[in-house]
């Protein structure tokens, strides 16, 4: 008896469940072609200038004192003049440039959380 009782209440729980009223709650269909376009561009100059100069001057002179004063200046004058230049220069540049283009058709029937943008 208490097999068909329990039996009992569970086809009634089934059939109080499956006997409510059933409806759907469905928006407009929407529909477009969602573009996702991005550009990038990176532009880098650099410049570099280097310059160096070296000047040098040297005088020796011993006519006046020691032996050159009693032989009449027989030791000569020496003299050395040195000029050095360097310049170096760099000119760097460069230029990317990158695009992302993507599309696809959508279309949305029922709750959609952003009508026409189904990738989010």
């Amino acid at each position: 008896m208490v097999k068909r009782i329990a039996l009992l209440a569970i086809v009634l729980l089934a059939f109080t469940a499956l006997s409510h009223p059933v409806c759907a709650h469905l928006v407009p269909i929407s529909w477009g072609f969602p573009v996702f376009i991005q550009n990038n561009s990176l532009t880098g100059l650099q410049t570099q200038m280097q310059a160096a100069s070296d000047v040098e001057n040297v005088n020796i002179g011993f006519n006046g004192a020691g032996f050159g004063s009693l032989f009449g200046g027989a030791f000569p004058n020496i003299g050395q003049f040195s000029h050095q230049n360097a310049l170096a220069t760099s000119l760097g540049f460069a230029d990317q440039r990158q695009s992302t283009t993507f599309a696809y058709p959508y279309l949305s029937i029922g709750g959609a959380p952003v009508p026409g943008m189904g990738f989010l």
